[in-house]
């Protein structure tokens, strides 16, 4: 009996707890600046890991997005890295947005 009074408390308590969503890449502040025009693509997916967005119809682009969403703080931010890619696949450009 003790058992089924304690899952039952377990998960209602468990229903109470403030989650943290987070979707896409997870992107470190401090590694996106390690990052600069001319590196290979696999030297920018070794740093950043796959990218979030591979478009079929435009392989030379590649774009990192990290969604972050804290229930308990209200905390919410939307951030990333678009990097576009020459022939011989380095980076041609590197745009960085929701890091101010």
């Amino acid at each position: 009996m003790k058992i089924y009074v304690f899952t039952l408390l377990f998960l209602f308590l468990s229903g109470c707890l403030n989650t943290q969503i987070h979707q896409g890449n997870v992107i470190d502040p401090d590694t996106i600046w390690l990052i600069q025009e001319g590196d290979t693509r696999f030297a920018i997916e070794s740093e950043l890991g796959s990218p979030m967005v591979q478009d079929a119809q435009h392989p030379e682009r590649a774009l990192y997005i990290e969604d972050f969403y804290n229930e308990a703080t209200g905390e919410s931010y939307t951030r990333g890295i678009r990097v576009t890619y020459d022939t011989a696949w380095r980076a041609e450009s590197i745009q960085r947005f929701g890091f101010e």
